[in-house]
């Protein structure tokens, strides 16, 4: 129903005319600490997604050239220079030149995923103290053993709020799960049960890790696509980026691969190798990283423009000593995993002539 994006430049269209919010600072919260970030240069702001979508779905329906049909899609085939789309039984297939799957992929069984539940309910945010978004927060309305669940909150309207519980995890769980999250949650700031207050529900499925379009890659747009950032299910921005090369669709017969930056791909095989095997740490890590980051470096983390993660292991000591200048941010664990820093974009330019 929404989409969240970081900016840092002009609104486009038609998202500028479904915006829900603008805001220059969000939160974290961890246990009994809460972490300000605010933007310098990029801000936090919530599309109406629902109303954009109804509102280009009627704008096409006014548009003598377009056919729509609401049959779910059963198979494609590539004839030559055609594609034949089937539909189901007594709906007759479509041929068309050129074809643009915004199906959702097929999840790998190594495939980590971002599952979400959330409540949209008619309360004023000052009622519950939300007064920016609240991008996570962990506890302490959790149970010790559940430290992969966070609460994600948006003031909507003057009136309005979307509550959410997220879970990074290598599992799907059922909607009750995170129902509960959001009961403690809610408890813990009002003492009031939410029931009466709940206008409608909203949830999903994000892959982090590697998918497979249900056609041709070449055909594949959006998280089929690999718009997807895997470390964070960050979605709207890739999609963006694949918007911006349009023109080069028909001309080059197909979608053009889309990547995210090898730095960003780095970075993300050691995030995703941790979510697999010790989910538990990714609160840690979150933890650290509101901690080290300004509003800037976190809007850059999620888009594909900056800071650093790296693990070396047992050569902390060998790296410090060999750039003594420069002042390197160690996540530290629970348990194993030792050596691992963080570098935001600032730092990299900052010292860029030392990794020549």
């Amino acid at each position: 129903q929404r989409q969240m994006c970081i900016r840092d430049r002009i609104t486009p269209s038609p998202q500028i005319d479904h915006l829900l919010g603008s805001w220059k600072s969000w939160e974290f919260g961890f246990d009994e600490d809460n972490f300000l970030q605010t933007g310098t240069n990029y801000r936090y702001e919530v599309i109406d997604g629902r109303a954009m979508k109804n509102s280009i779905e009627e704008c096409l329906q006014k548009n003598t050239m377009c056919l729509r049909t609401t049959e779910n899609v059963t198979r494609i085939k590539k004839q030559t220079e055609k594609y034949v789309v089937s539909f189901g039984e007594g709906v007759e297939s479509v041929v068309v030149d050129f074809l643009v799957d915004t199906r959702p992929p097929k999840r790998s069984n190594t495939c980590c995923v971002q599952q979400f539940v959330g409540l949209y309910l008619k309360i004023p945010p000052s009622e519950i103290g939300l007064e920016r978004p609240l991008i996570m927060d962990y506890g302490p309305w959790q149970a010790e053993q559940e430290k992969s669940v966070f609460i994600y909150a948006l003031p909507l309207s003057s009136d309005r709020v979307l509550i959410e519980a997220t879970a990074f995890d290598n599992e799907v769980r059922e909607e009750k799960y995170f129902i509960r999250h959001i009961e403690n949650w809610w408890a813990l700031r009002t003492g009031q049960s939410f029931l009466n207050k709940i206008e409608c529900t909203e949830s999903g499925i994000l892959p982090m890790g590697e998918t497979e379009p249900l056609f041709r890659i070449e055909n594949s747009f959006g998280a089929a696509g690999g718009a997807t950032r895997p470390a964070t299910g960050y979605t709207l921005h890739g999609i963006e980026r694949q918007l911006l090369v349009a023109d080069l669709w028909t001309l080059s017969g197909g979608i053009p691969n889309f990547k995210f930056s090898k730095l960003s791909q780095f970075m993300d095989s050691k995030f995703l190798r941790v979510l697999r095997n010790e989910p538990d740490s990714m609160k840690e890590i979150f933890l650290k990283m509101a901690e080290g980051m300004t509003g800037d470096d976190f809007a850059k983390f999620l888009t594909d423009k900056g800071v650093l993660i790296v693990e070396v292991g047992n050569s902390r000591l060998a790296l410090e000593q060999m750039f003594p200048e420069i002042a390197f941010f160690w996540f530290e664990f629970e348990e194993g995993d030792e050596g691992v820093f963080m570098l935001t974009s600032n730092e990299l330019k900052v010292h860029s002539e030392l990794f020549k």
